[in-house]
């Protein structure tokens, strides 16, 4: 069973401003704005995604299976996989983990490794984000709450640097409810269904999803 994450504790920062005194005001400062402040190891935003990947600790990491695909560029963006799903998988303490090699199959079955595809005016960028897996994901009272990112444009979803962590989290996300729906541990397969939005469905598309995965994935796995 996973363990449930206690959602972080957010601080309230308020900004003072200096007013005329008044018998109704007689210190002469106000509250200008107050707004909330998330505790840090809560969010990400892209300072925090920079520096975190640069002085990421990479011993003992597992990478992705390499030259396995025939897609160009297949392992330029190994070591951005390699450590995202490590820290995720400490984040929340995934067991079993998410396959770095999974999250490499999901990439090239989403976009063939470009970092802007074709336009899609339902996703975006190499793990192509939905508009609506964006807006969760930044949401601090959605359903990813516990863990979010800050300060994110739509437009950053088209460097990689900001789109393979933000959909790591989201597999982390999906590995979590297609584990409810299952009542068991869920499979890679299963988790990018998920993530894919066809786990439960009967379409043609799931087949299709499917056997695109199964492909980058198996080969991934060869010896």
């Amino acid at each position: 069973m996973a363990k449930k994450m206690r959602t972080k504790v957010v601080v309230v920062r308020e900004h003072h401003m200096r007013v005329a005194i008044s018998k109704k005001n007689p210190s002469g400062v106000t509250i200008r704005d107050r707004h909330p402040r998330r505790i840090k190891g809560s969010y990400l935003d892209r300072d925090e995604i920079e520096s975190t990947f640069k002085g990421y600790d990479r011993k003992g990491i597992v990478y992705s299976a390499l030259k396995k695909l025939n897609h160009k560029n297949s392992d330029k963006y190994d070591d951005l996989i390699a450590v995202w799903t490590d820290y995720f998988n400490k984040k929340f303490e995934a067991n079993p983990p998410l396959d770095p090699d999974a999250v490499k199959a999901l990439i090239a079955s989403e976009s063939g490794f470009r970092e802007d595809p074709p336009e899609n005016k339902i996703a975006i960028g190499i793990a192509q984000i939905t508009s609506e897996t964006f807006k969760a994901l930044q949401d601090p009272n959605g359903e990813v709450k516990d863990f979010i990112f800050s300060d994110i444009r739509k437009k950053d979803l088209k460097d990689p640097n900001i789109n393979i962590p933000m959909a790591i989290r989201w597999l982390h996300r999906k590995k979590r409810l297609a584990e409810g729906k299952l009542g068991r541990a869920a499979t890679s397969e299963e988790i990018i269904l998920e993530y894919k939005g066809l786990l439960k469905s009967s379409s043609s598309l799931k087949n299709k999803a499917l056997e695109n995965f199964r492909k980058n994935y198996g080969q991934l796995k060869s010896k």
